[in-house]
């Protein structure tokens, strides 16, 4: 009899908790639901589209330096048995839309996953070569001059190779870099949040495997706890003045400003943009400043371009204490703790496309 009454409240209590599971799944679900038509309803429409001038699965982009409305991107890797795309593509945008497509092939460059381009204060582009498509130890940046209007390679021995790793040989997957404090910073893409190392150049060795350095972590701030777990960081920039950095996700922009160099961007004001949520149809890969600052250019790997005007931002949070960011030398240890981020990040993957479907 009391085997029988114990089984009972077993019962009882195994559906009660089903039931909590229940009602907190069906309430975050709405909370996402209501997010994404909210995005939807308020992200910024489409001003061009790149796609019609032969620029494939855009996913970097950076204002020139000096020539007037014109930008950098780039094409994401390729399948095997394609051809593997290593150039990348000038283009000029301004009221009138996008166009004067310029092609650059970066002769001994290879893409197994080019993940976001940057612009550092000599003059010379970064390509990163950062992205996760293969199980990988190295990561790569393509340092070079940029180059002219009517040029149309860029040499081998006129390419800085850089190669890094991870504190730890860690395997992470990274879309996001820009050049601040005489360093190239990588944002790593990881689903709710997002990782911030760095590259000094005074530490940069091309002869050698360099370590970039941990500096911080930043939990997204916008949105319900499923949406932020469907969310990743893709796409980074930052202001002449090395003082605000931005970072786009498949979601929404993210902005920070800080009140000194050499302190960690996180720590600042940050401030935020909604963006339509819907994959199918923007992809958002990259961001970047327009010249005079005033508005952030977006690209996608459907080709689309969007327009985001900086006094749109809202604010999400004021500034914390923060410290200089020490110099560091970390040595890369013969383990390689990559696994584990590998399984979280092809669980993260299938909730995506999971929830993809639902929300479509």
């Amino acid at each position: 009899m009391l085997r029988k009454k114990n089984k009972h409240i077993f019962r009882k209590t195994i559906l009660i908790f089903l039931g909590i599971v229940l009602v907190f799944a069906m309430y975050q679900y709405i909370q996402a639901r209501r997010e994404v038509l909210y995005n939807r309803e308020n992200g910024p429409e489409s001003a061009a589209n790149i796609l019609e001038m032969g620029i494939e699965e855009s996913s970097g982009i950076i204002l020139s330096e000096d020539k007037k409305d014109y930008y950098w991107t780039h094409g994401d890797s390729v399948d095997y048995n394609e051809t593997p795309r290593t150039s990348i593509h000038g283009f000029r945008f301004d009221s009138d839309g996008a166009g004067e497509h310029h092609e650059v092939f970066l002769d001994g460059a290879a893409n197994l996953d080019w993940g976001d381009i940057a612009r550092d204060k000599s003059g010379n582009l970064i390509v990163a070569d950062t992205g996760d498509n293969l199980v990988r130890k190295n990561y790569v940046l393509y340092r070079f001059k940029e180059p002219e209007l009517d040029q149309k390679k860029v040499e081998k021995n006129d390419i800085d190779k850089i190669i890094f790793r991870f504190p730890g040989g860690e395997e992470l997957n990274n879309e996001a870099v820009f050049y601040a404090d005489k360093s190239i910073y990588i944002l790593n893409k990881e689903y709710g949040k997002t990782r911030i190392y760095r590259l000094m150049d005074k530490n940069i060795h091309t002869g050698s495997v360099n370590t970039a350095v941990y500096i911080g972590e930043f939990k997204f701030l916008k949105g319900s706890r499923m949406a932020n777990y469907m969310d990743a960081a893709t796409g980074a920039d930052i202001s002449r003045d090395e003082m605000t950095m931005v970072f786009n996700t498949y979601k929404g922009i993210y902005l920070f400003k800080r009140e000194k160099k050499n302190t960690n961007f996180f720590d600042g004001k940050v401030y935020y943009h909604p963006l339509k949520w819907d994959s199918k149809v923007n992809q958002y890969e990259a961001v970047a400043f327009t010249k005079d600052e005033k508005n952030l250019i977006l690209t996608t790997e459907q080709g689309n371009l969007y327009k985001v005007d900086v006094e749109d931002f809202k604010l999400l949070r004021e500034a914390k204490p923060t410290e200089p960011i020490k110099d560091k030398v970390v040595e890369v240890g013969g383990d390689r703790k990559g696994i584990t981020s590998k399984i979280k990040h092809m669980t993260h993957l299938i909730r995506v496309k999971i929830m993809d479907m639902i929300f479509r």
